[in-house]
This record gives structure tokens, C-alpha cells and sequence, in this order.
């Protein structure tokens, strides 16, 4: 199956997972890991054959273990307004936006609780297969150019500069991403989107980072982990993954371009290889998704990456200072 008919399936799992609510909602996100210990289960991952009797979420649970289906129902098929989805401290006066496609909208359960953890607003603005870099791409859905995207895109930038958050965060899907005449969306024009989305952001003194997008994986993880339960690592994939289009490297380019930080998720999920169980926990709910169970467990990673990015932010801007952090943490 193409990784278009595929993102069609997910956005069909994604809908189906609001039906079945009660399946992952019922039960608690895990506690957040310390970043030793997300280093120490990471780093001998790759030797994890058998696939554990207590994996979290179950794996009759997986393929459903995304944000909507923990009870964040709204994100479901999309937020386009700054008040449409607000989660973390909703009666903080500061807010850090979420910008991007699915990509962006996995991350919630690690930023909700940071954003609670830290005294800051969540606002996640996202389209399906609609990325926050200015690029014409094709609806998933259609298989047409999607022209609601870059208008979501447009009217997401206005209402960001609008709100004048602390923090905005870009997250994208760089994998197989078809342009106009289906042909994958080239690194030179991801990189002039994504600089250009950066530019808008930056001409408005807001601050900006960039979240970096996880490796693709080749199989389904939830039927390939069904099929070989005693040889898991069947299921993982090479990091980078040769067999899929990425545009990762176009993102960091225009993070480095822009001055802006560049958040690099990878080393909580990846060695040289991504293993789809790290510890107990399934990290991904399909071939590209992190899991919201794993998100999650996450948490106090992000909290770790996000808090120097905040400190100081509205001071900043008050007095006119450079809001274009240097730092790239990776």
C-alpha cells in the first residue's frame, strides 16, 4: 500500500478511535520517565526480542493509542482556531502554540502535562497531512492539491501573531510527502517553506523552535508485532530508514538557517535502529505516529527542552531584545 493510501488508513483509525473512547481512556498515562531512565531502556532497545506480556498500551489497544482516543476529543480532525484547542494550564496568562499536521498533534500528551507542570496554555492548531512549512502538498483524502491547507496555514500565522504566544512550536510529517504531480515535496522546497513559516513567526518577535520528526518506520506496528511476538525486532527500522523519503535534514537546515532551536526527539526513541518497543512501552501506533502512551512517558523530556526556551520569553519581547534563540539542542 502507498504511504498516501496509508496516511488515509490512519486518518480512518484516528476517526474509528473516537468510537471506542472507553478502550484507552479507561486506563492512566503512565508516569513520566526521568531522562535516565528514558536513555537507559532507549539505549537497549535494540536487543528486545520478545514482546513483553505487560506491554503499554496492550497490544490489542495500539493501533488506537493516539490523542483523541485519551480523551483530547477535539483534536480528532483538526484544530484551526486558537481557542478551539486549549489544554495545559488553561487559565495561564502565557501560551505556547503547537503548529503543524499530525506530527504536532501526537506530542499533546507530553505537552499537556508540561504545559500544566509549568504554569503555561497549550494551544494546538493542526490540519491533517497539512504541515506548518509553506509548501503546496496533496490532500491525502483527495489525492488533489490540498488548497485548504495553505489556507489553514495562512490564517494560522495571522491568528499566532494575533495571540503572541511565549513559544511557537512547528512539527511536521517530512516522510513521503507527494507535491503537485505526486512527486515527493523536494528537500530545497521543504527547507524555503519551513525558513519561510520560520520568517513570518520571527517578523512578528515571537519565539520559535522547531520539533523534529521521528523515523518513519517500514512495517504497521501493531500487525507486525501481532505476527512476530517473539522476534520484535523484525518490526524496526534503520535510523535513518533508507527505504523511506524523509525530509528531516530540510527541517534542522532551516531551524540552522533561522537561528531557531531545534528539538531532536529522536534520542528518546532511537539508536542506530528504532525498535518498537522501548522497555515495555510500544513506541509507535502505526509506522510513523509515536504513541500517546509513549508521548506521555515523554513528558518530562519535553519539559526539559521547552523550560529554557520559556524562561525570560515576555521579557524579551517587552523590551524589543532578539527573539531568536541560538541554541540547538539536540
Amino acid at each position: 500500500m502507498g504511504r498516501g493510501r496509508r496516511w488515509v488508513a490512519a486518518i480512518g483509525a484516528l476517526s474509528a478511535a473516537v468510537l471506542i473512547s472507553g478502550v484507552a481512556g479507561a486506563r492512566a498515562f503512565p508516569s513520566p520517565g526521568t531522562p535516565q531512565q528514558v536513555a537507559a531502556l532507549v539505549a537497549s532497545s535494540h536487543a528486545i526480542e520478545r514482546l513483553p506480556s505487560s506491554l503499554v498500551p496492550p497490544l490489542a489497544d495500539l493501533g488506537a493509542d493516539n490523542a483523541a482516543a485519551w480523551g483530547y476529543w477535539k483534536v480528532a480532525h483538526g484544530c484551526t482556531t486558537v481557542t478551539e484547542c486549549a489544554y495545559g494550564d488553561k487559565g495561564a496568562s502565557a501560551s505556547v502554540v503547537l503548529l503543524g499536521d499530525s506530527h504536532a498533534a501526537m506530542w499533546l500528551p507530553a505537552l499537556d502535562w508540561v504545559g500544566h507542570h509549568l504554569g503555561f496554555r497549550v494551544v494546538l492548531l493542526w490540519e491533517p497531512g497539512c504541515p506548518a512549512a509553506d509548501v503546496t502538498v496533496l490532500s491525502d483524502r483527495t489525492h488533489r492539491v490540498d488548497a485548504a491547507c495553505n489556507a489553514f496555514r495562512k490564517a494560522a500565522l495571522s491568528a499566532i501573531t494575533t495571540l503572541a504566544p511565549e513559544l511557537v512550536l512547528t512539527a511536521n510529517r517530512t516522510t513521503n510527502v507527494e507535491g503537485p504531480g505526486g512527486r515527493f515535496v523536494t528537500s530545497r522546497a521543504w527547507q524555503a517553506g519551513l525558513t519561510a513559516t520560520i520568517s513570518t513567526l520571527l517578523a512578528a518577535k515571537l519565539r520559535v523552535a522547531v520539533i523534529g520528526d521521528v523515523t518513519a518506520l517500514t512495517s504497521r506496528i501493531p500487525q507486525c508485532l501481532a505476527a512476530y511476538p517473539s522476534t520484535v525486532q523484525r518490526c524496526s527500522s534503520p535510523n535513518p530508514n533508507p527505504a523511506e523519503h524523509t525530509e528531516r535534514k530540510a527541517e534542522l537546515a532551516a531551524a540552522k538557517a533561522t537561528g531557531v532551536p531545534y528539538l531532536d526527539p529522536e534520542p528518546w526513541l532511537c539508536t542506530k535502529v528504532c525498535s518498537p518497543v522501548v522497555g515495555t512501552y510500544a513506541t509507535y501506533y502505526d509506522w510513523q505516529h509515536v504513541s500517546a502512551t509513549y508521548a506521555a512517558f515523554l513528558s518530562l523530556e519535553w519539559e526539559g527542552a521547552l523550560k529554557p526556551l520559556l524562561v525570560g520569553g515576555a521579557a524579551q519581547r517587552r523590551t524589543g531584545a532578539s527573539a531568536r534563540p541560538s541554541t540547538v539542542v539536540r
